[in-house]
């Protein structure tokens, strides 16, 4: 994938879908980066959540969609994109391999649709995004799922860019044809990183080295000792670092791989959270004006081996969401 060096502002429109919280317009560029949220604790069939601005964006679809996701049984996203390829969007879906046969992803073959899966049985195509008419991009932790967008604590960003786009559209090009390159997109205030070509990790911990002040973490999955050892670190030079695990995953059958009690022990303010259902973000937030978001969790095998993709946004205002979601969060947690 080409390597864009090129500097651009952001221009953040903050939204918050079910958080209650006032939209936050910030003026810093050419290009929209939106955060959303999901709904907890609410109804699929009396409440409308982030998928709801999904399906409207593929509604308003001519030209092509293009969908990377992992875990898919969101039917009405399902029908709209049948729709949308019904009145003749070109329309091509990535799946993983465990995943061919499910319900959703049979009905969108059935109904003529191009979908492949990643036909690698070691490694997961975990990526959950979607790029529409080479200009709108969806992307973050949240499958198409009823508990993602009503149920869990999921985060997605949406970009409206052509640019950001491209660099999708070449990800989605290396899955289709089951190749990877290298080459992150990196501007001043916006960063995108694809597994496993991208080495991601060494990025992490060198934002995690550079904290000046703070480090605010929400993890489902957190098994990797080299980011716990760069927060013990960072935390023995006196940043004040907190963080939330899924405590399902901790709990389960990666407790014995869980970073969760080694930081604890290290007296790091680390908590498990209280969402009855999952608590399924991957975000950190550095010293209030950095985001590190997106699929990737925080194990090696995100790094090495499945296809994810992290996104960094260097901005105050758009990093005040996800403190205020980050907030929440840890006041649930136990």
């Amino acid at each position: 994938m080409k390597n864009f060096l090129f500097s651009i502002l952001i221009f953040l429109l903050l939204f918050g879908c079910g958080g209650g919280r006032k939209e936050i317009p910030t003026y810093i560029s050419s290009t929209t980066i939106k955060p959303y949220f999901s709904l907890t604790k609410s109804n699929y069939n009396k409440d409308k959540g982030v998928d709801y601005l999904i399906i409207q964006e593929i509604n308003q679809a001519k030209i092509s969609i293009r969908l990377a996701i992992y875990g898919f049984s969101n039917d009405r996203i399902r029908d709209a994109i049948i729709a949308a390829h019904k009145r003749g969007v070109d329309t091509k879906v990535v799946t993983d391999d465990a995943r061919a046969n499910s319900e959703n992803i049979l009905m969108l073959k059935t109904a003529g649709i191009d979908v492949i899966d990643d036909e690698n049985s070691r490694a997961l195509m975990h990526h959950k995004f979607l790029v529409i008419d080479e200009n709108v991009v969806w992307s973050g932790s949240a499958n198409y799922s009823y508990y993602a967008f009503y149920k869990n604590n999921e985060n997605l960003v949406k970009f409206t860019s052509s640019k950001i786009a491209k660099v999708y559209l070449e990800e989605f090009d290396e899955l289709y044809h089951h190749v990877d390159k290298e080459g992150a997109f990196v501007s001043e205030n916006l960063e995108i990183y694809f597994s496993p070509e991208d080495d991601f990790e060494q990025r992490l911990l060198g934002l995690i080295e550079s904290a000046n002040e703070s480090i605010d973490f929400l993890a489902f999955a957190f098994t990797n000792k080299k980011i716990s050892d760069a927060l013990k670190e960072s935390f023995d030079k006196g940043i004040a670092i907190r963080g939330v695990f899924d405590k399902e995953q901790h709990e389960g059958f990666l407790k014995r791989y869980s970073e969760f009690d080694t930081l604890l022990s290290h007296k790091i303010n680390v908590k498990l959270d209280g969402n009855t259902q999952t608590m399924h973000n991957k975000v950190f937030i550095i010293d209030h004006k950095t985001v590190v978001t997106g699929s990737y969790n925080f194990t090696v095998k995100a790094n090495e081996d499945n296809s994810e993709n992290a996104i960094v946004v260097h901005n105050r205002e758009f990093t005040s969401r996800y403190e205020d979601e980050f907030e929440d969060i840890f006041a649930l947690a136990n």
